[in-house]
């Protein structure tokens, strides 16, 4: 079982849900590094950021994609193997052992995003602080570039190794709050509304004498309902962690931003409504990547299964 959580988390991540809503991500990290008018929908941005090459919206797309596939075998694998011990426990109910298991999943995954994100946010802040003037030329932002000349010139050229890790851990303690919430939601609010569905059906086909099992797999479109409510409760109630993550692994000075300066920051820019920049176009994609995800995964798992 563990075997196929690891193959469907990776399949997922690697071919749907990363290529899907890396273009929104992009779209989003500016609406929440940048003061934008309500005016400036995600059409106008995204033609602002493209600027006539699609394919700039892609930036920074390799390091996450990297770590998706292994962050959500991560996620699916721990979930739930922290499910079935939580279940034991006399403590737990059901329902509290699912969000338990969709907490401690999140923070296993935080400590391999913190990493890839910085480096994705790094490459798509430098979108609108890239002019490639005669005074600044053009600075190349793949990952190679960024880490040499984050982490090299910076130190006069000297590799540190705790500072290497200090600077690519920026923003953690804010990501597991973000990966901690989302998870606990997503997965865990997503894990028991698949068992009332399937404990309803179960009691209505049992009164017409008809066989169904509890293993049944729900339907597709039973599968994408789910997955995107539970996805876009748990982006919208997580919003708030991932902007003063954002706004702390943005910084691309060697001043150190801890997260109370970035919550002052964020809120001295506009009020408690500022923590939810770019809400709109992040919950969207929040959806279009966790129906994806969750649908190529249950797939993937129907399929393991069959042979």
């Amino acid at each position: 079982m563990i075997k196929q959580h690891y193959i469907a988390g990776s399949i997922t991540a690697g071919c749907f849900s990363t290529f899907i809503g890396h273009p929104l991500d992009t779209i989003k990290v500016y609406q929440q590094t940048h003061h934008v008018s309500k005016k400036r929908g995600i059409i106008h941005i995204a033609k602002l950021l493209a600027d006539g090459d699609l394919l700039r919206l892609f930036r920074g797309i390799g390091a996450p994609m990297a770590n998706q596939i292994l962050m959500n075998s991560v996620m699916f694998t721990v979930f739930h193997n922290m499910k079935d011990v939580a279940n034991q426990s006399t403590i737990l109910n059901e329902n509290s052992s699912a969000l338990v298991a969709g907490l401690f999943s999140g923070f296993a995954t935080a400590c391999l995003s913190t990493p890839t994100d910085w480096l994705k946010i790094q490459a798509q802040v430098s979108l609108s602080n890239n002019n490639g003037t005669k005074q600044q030329p053009t600075r190349r932002y793949d990952m190679a570039s960024i880490l040499k000349h984050r982490l090299l010139q910076d130190r006069k050229n000297k590799f540190d190794i705790s500072y290497f890790i200090r600077t690519i851990y920026r923003g953690h303690v804010a990501n597991l709050g973000r990966e901690g919430v989302f998870t606990m939601v997503y997965l865990g609010m997503y894990d028991r509304i698949c068992s009332a569905v399937k404990e309803r059906r179960r009691a209505s086909l049992s009164n017409n004498n008809d066989n169904f099992e509890d293993d049944d797999p729900l339907g597709t479109k039973d599968i994408v309902l789910i997955s995107s409510f539970t996805g876009a409760f748990a982006w919208i109630s997580n919003y708030p962690f991932d902007t003063i993550k954002t706004i702390i692994q943005a910084n691309t000075t060697q001043k150190k931003i801890t997260v109370r300066d970035a919550i002052r920051s964020i809120y001295n820019s506009g009020g408690y409504q500022a923590f939810w920049r770019g809400v709109g176009s992040s919950t969207f994609r929040a959806m279009l990547v966790t129906s994806t995800r969750m649908l190529a995964y249950e797939k993937t798992i129907q399929l393991l299964n069959a042979y």
